[in-house]
This record gives C-alpha cells, sequence and structure tokens, in this order.
C-alpha cells in the first residue's frame, strides 16, 4: 500500500528535524500554546519567604515546558481570589472561573499542608473551558524534601519535563537565477530562495537547476548565529565539435551525386558485374539476342550512361 501524501508530509518532517535540517516554513506551522495562569502557592504552615519560593519555583517549571505560555501570577492571595469569584471552595468551577476572568486557558493552584509532622503537596489543573481537572498529590515528613515533592507533583500533572531544545543556527540560500534545488548534504530541503535552521557544525551547501552547472559550497554555523550564502549557477555549455570539417568531404557536399568518387566506384562495379552478365548470355546458345553497354567518365555525360543499345543479328 503507497503512504498517502499526508503522511508522506509529516515523514519528510520528522526526518528534516532529525537531521537538523528545518526550513523556516515549516517551523511557522506551530500550533498555538496554552495560556495557563498559576496562582501563589498556599499553605496553613509555611512563612511568606518560603511560598514566594515555591510559587517563583512553580513559574520557572513551567517554563520548561514550551507549549505554555505563562501569565503572570496574581499578586492577590488564592483566598481573595476566590472570594471575587463568588466561590465557596477551589473547586474546578472555581478555579475555571477566577482563569476565565484574566484569559487563561487553564489553571494551576498548588496547595501545601502540614498535619501531624506530615507535609502534603497538592496540585490542581484545570481546564478554563471543560472543567476537567487533575490533581496529583504526595506527602513527605521532611519539610526540605518539599521543593522536590512540588516538582514531582507539576510532572504528573504537566508530564514529564521537556529536554532542552537544541539551539539551531540560521542559514539563508539565495540563488542566481533563483528556482534552484538546494540540498545540505544529501538531503533535499527546498528551492531557493530558501531559509534553514542547522545544528552547529560543518555542512555542505548544493544548489542544482537545469541548464546550469552544480555549484556546492561548505559552511561552518555555529548556535545563534546567522549565515548568509549567496550561489550564482553558470550556464551549462554545450560541447562544440573540435576541428574544421576535413577539405574533401567539404568539397563534396558542394558536388551533385554523380560528380564524386564514390558514385564511380559503384559504377565500375556495375560495369565488371554487366561484363560477367554478357559472357554468360552468350555462351547460351538458346538465346538470340545481343546487346552493348556504353559508358563515360566524364561528368558532363553521366546522364547518358549505363544505356543498351540493342542489336539483332540474322540467323542466330
Amino acid at each position: 500500500m503507497r503512504p498517502s501524501r499526508g503522511r508522506c508530509g509529516l515523514l519528510v518532517l520528522a526526518v528534516l528535524v532529525a537531521a537538523g535540517v528545518v526550513p523556516t516554513r515549516l517551523l511557522a506551522q506551530e500550533q498555538p500554546r496554552t495560556k495557563i495562569l498559576p496562582l501563589r502557592v498556599t499553605s496553613n504552615r509555611l512563612d511568606p519567604e518560603e511560598l514566594d519560593r515555591l510559587t517563583g519555583q512553580v513559574s520557572e517549571k513551567l517554563r520548561k515546558y514550551p507549549a505554555l505560555e505563562i501569565l503572570p501570577v496574581p499578586e492577590s492571595d488564592p483566598m481573595d481570589l476566590m472570594v471575587d469569584a463568588e466561590c465557596v471552595d477551589f473547586d474546578a468551577a472555581c478555579l475555571s472561573a477566577i482563569g476565565a476572568s484574566r484569559g487563561a486557558d487553564a489553571v494551576l493552584y498548588t496547595e501545601v499542608s502540614e498535619a501531624e509532622g506530615r507535609f502534603q503537596v497538592q496540585v490542581r489543573f484545570v481546564d478554563v473551558r471543560t472543567k476537567e481537572t487533575r490533581s496529583p498529590e504526595g506527602g513527605t515528613e521532611v519539610r526540605d524534601k518539599v521543593p522536590d515533592l512540588l516538582a514531582l507533583a507539576l510532572e504528573k500533572a504537566l508530564g514529564p519535563e521537556p529536554l532542552p531544545e537544541t539551539v539551531l543556527a540560521r542559514v539563508d540560500v539565495e540563488t542566481t537565477p533563483p528556482g534552484a534545488d538546494i540540498y545540505v548534504d544529501r538531503d533535499f530541503v527546498g528551492v531557493s530562495p530558501v531559509t534553514l535552521r542547522l545544528k552547529k557544525g560543518r555542512y555542505v551547501i548544493r544548489a542544482a537547476r537545469v541548464g546550469f552547472d552544480e555549484k556546492m559550497q561548505a559552511v561552518d554555523v555555529e548556535p545563534g548565529k546567522t549565515v548568509a550564502l549567496a550561489l550564482t549557477l553558470a550556464p551549462m555549455e554545450v560541447p562544440i565539435p573540435a576541428g574544421p570539417v576535413p577539405t574533401k568531404e567539404r568539397e563534396e557536399e558542394g558536388q551533385a551525386f554523380y560528380e564524386t568518387w564514390w558514385f564511380w566506384t559503384a559504377v565500375g562495379a556495375v560495369v565488371i558485374g554487366a561484363g560477367t552478365t554478357a559472357v554468360v548470355l552468350a555462351s547460351r546458345k538458346t538465346s538470340s539476342a545481343s546487346g552493348q553497354a556504353q559508358f563515360t567518365l566524364d561528368p558532363a555525360y553521366a546522364d547518358r550512361d549505363v544505356t543498351l543499345y540493342p542489336s539483332f543479328l540474322p540467323g542466330r
């Protein structure tokens, strides 16, 4: 079964991303990010300074997720926000209302409580539109472990922390004339002019267009730097036969066919054949006819050649 065009496009994009070669027009097709509103961390045990550090830790953790757009943390205490939203509890409906009032797609509320010497961390991640809630939690008896427990709870709500993105370098490739196929090493990446994103390293950029000689150039790229590459393609030369046409051949080109040497060579062969035939005919007693064949070596009388003059001999 042949793969569909859509699947082929996704496969090509995956190969280019894996190779670190991604045209800018593909990078532009990114999905919109989710706007998330983190609220201040609350606790019945921790002091304000600890809560500020934990709130900063939450924001820092969220920034590691490229799919999220982090909205500013409200200065107001979450309890005051709950009162303003006319809620009685931090349930999904209340958090959704708080998020909607600030243009968020999702709300994150974190609470750290302590009971009988055990610290309990609970995270509530609420989708503003659907009110779908994720509420991972965990506990520890060591107060210094609360930040680690909070980071773990956030990953349970948001998924594993993404690996850091590789910083790519920008390479702008133009050709004269434009419209050439551009290759990075052996990979086709687009038609000039094209902008590429490449990982750090050394590459060979090749431009090819029908009717022109290929052009290749090696480039070294560094993260965060832009390389402008201009390649000029030379028209392909059409080979011309070496040396002049031989004099004898040029002379024969202007002669009629019966004025050339090869024609008279062929005529000679015919004469010899005709003579042989005449001898054979003469040796047959049943034949009563005889004739003559006349040829001239003067090209001016060529139209009179090979003329047979029959004669009949009486009594034969």
